[in-house]
């Protein structure tokens, strides 16, 4: 537990120190202030951004409409999905194949290409078997930083719109959040994965003799810029099919643990935005009081449990061992279990095999990804974040028998609407998947764990593609026609959907004026309102979806016992 403690407090103290500088440069670079003097990092920025503006027809300070700002986004995705669709159906005749000759079918392109720009990087290829290194390295992350790009957009429009009143302009956002977040984060994280032992060169592989004389090729390729981007930007795709458990992505424990931080500095500085764009700290300190919490009690909970082991092979052996099963050495079981919880929480990364796990850490893991607000994937963890705290004081309001309100502005019939649309769209999508799936596909196994287990694979895999995330639990030969048409409709629908509302949610109270602060408001800068918050973002996951993770891990928990 010791080593727990250390790893934990090394993480939160460099993680808010981070976090603090980049969600105050955030506040800085996405404002549009009138006849501000501007920085000379500004300036900088200024004249990289503008030949882009001119080439793309963009003036940079036209402030559009919600539906403007939605649809841009949108239709901006799905023009460089259809360039993308052609560049991986003829992979095959484009140059820099590798080793790789293989034709993928639609079915699979859809499911990539959905996966990869709704921002949730699920898997269901190999990529050393179906991507040719063209495909894997410059068509992967062209995806992966425009994904993230519109994430971050998404998530800073909303919040913008509340605290400042100001919608934006889709393609200055999109654009900014590459060229000042995105580029320049992951050069220099390349550069420490560099240092630390990943390889990154444009050579497909290196081929040598082993001392038994046998002919060997390993697989290289930029795999530490493509673990850059794949992390800053909660991707979670990997280049190599063991992701970040491969030496190459992951070489030592310094690394995990650098890894860890490097998948939540973004979510956390864009909270910290929120209080320097309502000039109000307190608010921000509660709500990542909150949600650290729950994070720091994930971390402790799925470690002690990974620690305890398994007790039936414990007592037939006599002697206490960890469960080590799926884990690697280098990490540790502190190592992989923090990154375990870590990442079930905002992206589908993965250093050891997440099927290995104690129930009560699949629990917990699918408690995140129907919550989707313990920081969530890049941008849109934010979305829900004020979704919940919204849906918070909209409760606490009718209990105070007044109009609420949230930062000062008041919810009325449109807000709620939108707001009820956000909450309700992703159960709807994961319940009618799994119900349609156990009906087409029932599981015939005589063994009732085996039957049980089934279920939550079949729970997790919809779960995790409607919360943007692309973790999953292995054993479900998911690369076939039903699996990669149902995943790929249904991430598709979850995103733009949650998109669309928190976006015209955004719209609609930017027009709001800022009520004055009375004796009788409900701040949500307190810790009353902490808790509230809390509880409301526990017990509205709870009533949506306990009764199916009871038949799943908790089962599966009581099966052990």
């Amino acid at each position: 537990m010791f080593e727990l403690i250390i790893f934990i407090t090394l993480l939160l103290s460099i993680l808010i120190a981070l976090s603090y500088l980049l969600g105050k440069f955030i506040a800085t670079h996405f404002t549009f202030p009138d006849n501000a003097t501007k920085t000379k990092l500004e300036v900088f920025f200024d004249k990289i951004e503008q030949p882009i503006y001119r080439f793309c027809g963009v003036d940079p300070k036209k402030e559009v409409s919600a539906k403007e700002y939605f649809f841009s986004l949108f239709w901006s995705n799905i023009f460089l999905v259809i360039v993308c669709f052609f560049a991986l159906y003829f992979q095959n005749i484009l140059p820099y194949k590798g080793n790789v000759r293989w034709q993928l079918d639609i079915p699979l392109i859809l499911h990539i290409l959905s996966s990869l720009i709704t921002n949730t990087c699920q898997t269901h290829h190999i990529p050393e078997q179906h991507l040719t290194h063209l495909s894997n390295y410059f068509i992967m992350p062209l995806l992966m930083f425009y994904s993230s790009a519109s994430g971050i957009a998404t998530g800073i429009m909303p919040m913008r719109s509340i605290t400042l009143g100001k919608i934006g302009n889709p393609y200055t956002d999109v654009i900014k959040a590459m060229t000042r977040i995105l580029f320049p984060i992951c050069f220099l994280v390349a550069l420490i994965f560099v240092a630390l032992g990943m390889p990154n060169t444009f050579n497909p592989s290196v081929t040598y003799h082993t001392l038994e004389n046998i002919k060997q090729t390993i697989i290289t390729g930029p795999i530490a810029a493509f673990e850059a981007i794949k992390l800053i930007g909660e991707n979670g795709q990997s280049c190599l099919n063991a992701n970040s458990a491969h030496p190459f992505e992951n070489p030592s424990y310094l690394s995990n643990f650098l890894e860890v931080v490097f998948i939540l500095i973004v979510p956390l500085a864009l909270i910290i935005t929120l209080g320097f764009w309502l000039k109000n700290h307190k608010q921000s300190i509660v709500i990542l009081s909150v949600l650290l919490f729950v994070l720091i009690f994930e971390f402790t909970l799925t470690t002690i449990v990974e620690l305890k082991g398994n007790h039936r092979i414990n007592n037939f052996l006599g002697m206490h061992y960890s469960n080590w099963v799926g884990k690697e050495t280098r990490f540790g079981i502190v190592g992989s279990s923090v990154f375990e919880a870590a990442i079930s929480n905002v992206s589908g990364s993965a250093n050891s095999s997440l099927e290995s796990f104690h129930p009560i850490a699949i629990a917990l893991a699918l408690f995140n990804l129907s919550n989707q607000s313990i920081f969530g994937v890049q941008g849109f963890g934010l979305v829900f974040t004020i979704n919940f705290i919204l849906y918070t004081s909209f409760f606490i309001g009718l209990m105070l028998g007044k109009t609420p309100e949230i930062f000062g502005k008041r919810i009325k019939k449109n807000e709620v609407i939108l707001s009820s649309v956000l909450l309700l769209l992703n159960p709807l999508l994961v319940l009618f998947g799994v119900a349609l799936t156990l009906i087409l596909y029932p599981d015939h196994s005589t063994n009732f764990y085996d039957h049980i287990h089934y279920y939550t694979r079949v729970f997790y895999e919809f779960a995790s593609g409607a919360a943007s995330n692309g973790s999953g639990l292995e054993g479900l030969v998911d690369n076939n026609t039903y699996w990669n048409l149902s995943l790929a409709f249904v991430m598709f629908v979850a995103r733009y959907g949650a998109m669309a509302s928190m976006i015209m949610l955004g719209g609609s109270l930017a027009r709001k004026p800022v009520l004055p602060t009375t004796s009788a408001t409900f701040k949500t800068d307190t810790i009353l309102f902490g808790f509230v918050f809390l509880f409301m973002s526990i017990i509205s996951t709870i009533l949506t979806y306990f009764p199916f993770i009871i038949l799943s891990p908790v089962s599966e928990l009581l099966i052990q016992k």
